[in-house]
């Protein structure tokens, strides 16, 4: 067998003990930190069919989910390439939470087509939570505060914040009537920062003088939040009630982070990741030296309509594999290793219960003479099992 065959396709990897034993402990970790605050652990399955993994706002997934044929039903299905839709779908479809707040939260493996070393895994752990059922300001608070007090639970280094709002961006394209494929090509250029390719564009469309003059300020405003809204309200205030609201409501959020965690908050005003099914405000935040977000979120208001409950929402998601790099390592909480006889005893195995019990870690050992030196085991006598050290 060629030795090639053993490796894991490109951008899947194993974890090894420690690092599984690592992950699984930050786990715990973040997850009870939910629950704490109120959020309820939900676990949706790793496929379903795509009729609904990928309906509505979801649709822009397909290119990244992985799909087969289903051989009991015949139908097509796929493995999710994110969980927030499927949150999305329990809490419209199976919960019909229409008249409360939904406070959900979940854990689990996404699968992705496409290999991208720049962004980590093709299979990150989502570990994150999503809030239902309120529009205002107060829920975007609860969910950027509930990822920065996560991040710090686990002890992230030297986090760092980013803000956009896609509605500026898409306000300013619908003022400027910009078709389909304008609006395509537009947005693409935008987050590349393409600042030549920006200006031939706006050069060939068609629109106002006063407008044009709006959208040439667009790829200056990004930098520290706190100047950056000073100049966009300057320059885009006036230009409609969306916009105005969208700025207020990023000047809010701002000040609400700067204050309750005292972290650099960087704002782009042109920031449209996601868009796709974002509808507000967007986040995302940095650890040690990242390129990438090891957290990122926002609002995705109405996001359940297709399943028959338009809720508005907003949550964010932790890839806790691309971040164990930064994370400190664990030890098992076990108070030391006791060896213990392979053999068909009903005192010894009464022994090993109470043992893991009060915590030990209790390994059979199949040969007990080769027990490393200044180890403890379980030896018999008198008729007793007690533990000596060797």
């Amino acid at each position: 067998m060629q030795q090639s065959t053993w490796f894991t396709p490109e951008g899947l990897e194993d974890l090894l003990p420690s690092q599984a034993q690592k992950l699984e402990f930050y786990r715990r970790k973040l997850v009870d930190g939910f629950e704490l605050s109120g959020f309820e652990l939900v676990l949706p399955p790793i496929a379903e069919f795509t009729d609904s993994l990928l309906t509505g706002t979801a649709g822009h997934m397909a290119v990244d989910t992985c799909r087969f044929t289903d051989q009991e039903s015949g139908r097509m299905m796929g493995v999710r390439a994110d969980m927030t839709p499927q949150v999305a779908r329990i809490v419209s479809n199976r919960l019909k939470a229409s008249t409360t707040i939904s406070r959900l939260c979940y854990v689990g493996e996404v699968l992705k087509t496409r290999n991208n070393k720049a962004k980590g895994s093709r299979s990150p752990i989502q570990v994150g939570a999503e809030l239902f059922g309120h529009q205002g300001v107060e829920s975007d608070f609860e969910i950027i505060e509930l990822m920065l007090e996560s991040m710090q639970r686990i002890n992230l280094p030297d986090i760092k914040m980013s803000l956009g709002h896609v509605a500026i961006v898409t306000e300013m394209m619908r003022l400027a009537d910009f078709d389909s494929k304008q609006s395509k090509e537009f947005i693409d250029i935008l987050q590349r920062k393409a600042i030549p390719e920006y200006e031939s564009f706006m050069a060939s469309v068609e629109i106002s003088a006063d407008l044009k003059e709006k959208f040439a300020v667009l790829p200056k405003l990004c930098g520290d939040a706190s100047n950056v809204i000073v100049e966009a309200k300057k320059s885009l205030s006036g230009l409609s009630t969306e916009i105005d609201s969208a700025l207020d409501r990023v000047e809010t959020i701002s000040q609400f982070i700067q204050t309750g965690f005292s972290i650099p908050v960087h704002l782009d005003i042109t920031e449209m990741r996601g868009y796709q099914y974002h509808t507000g405000i967007v986040f995302a935040s940095y650890s040690g030296n990242r390129l990438q977000p090891v957290a990122k979120g926002g609002r995705y208001d109405n996001i359940g309509s297709v399943f028959g409950l338009a809720l508005p929402a907003t949550g964010f998601s932790l890839d806790l594999r691309s971040a164990l790099d930064l994370l400190a390592d664990v030890e098992l909480n076990v108070k030391e290793t006791i060896y213990v006889p392979h053999l068909v005893d009903t005192g010894l195995k009464t022994e090993i219960a109470e043992l893991k019990s009060k915590g030990f870690r209790v390994i059979k050992s199949y040969d007990m003479d080769a027990v490393p030196g200044g180890s403890k085991k379980l030896a018999e006598e008198a008729g007793k099992w007690v533990v000596k050290t060797v």
